[in-house]
């Protein structure tokens, strides 16, 4: 089973300025090359309510260590400015997840960034 590690207060994400994050998961020792792959390739065909991926899916690989894959989201401001924006990104946060979480992803730590444009 998978953890969830928070680096903001989750209570706070509507204080936040922007919507953007980075979800960190770490490698399981069940890791191999085809558990990257398969989790791009879902997130590639996943239908997304709210979020998006502002560097593309195809950039996301695993850290120089080897020991995290980081996948960099967004809720643009307009979007975030929609009815039900925060249900509909922890939608998509949670889809996020179910689409890398395997045995060869375990940990996940959620990160709040402010990266310029």
């Amino acid at each position: 089973m998978a953890g969830i590690n928070y680096l903001f207060p989750p209570d706070q994400v509507l204080n936040l300025p922007t919507w953007r994050f980075v979800l960190h998961f770490q490698v399981t020792p069940a890791y191999t090359e085809a558990h990257c792959q398969e989790a791009i390739a879902a997130l590639k065909v996943a239908e997304w309510k709210i979020v998006t991926f502002p560097f593309g899916l195809d950039t996301l690989a695993l850290d120089e260590a080897g020991r995290t894959l980081s996948v960099p989201i967004e809720v643009p401001e307009d979007r975030r400015r929609r009815p039900n924006s925060l249900a509909d990104y922890e939608s998509d946060v949670w889809k996020v997840m179910g689409n890398v979480i395997c045995d060869g992803f375990g940990d996940v730590y959620y990160e709040a960034v402010d990266w310029r444009e």
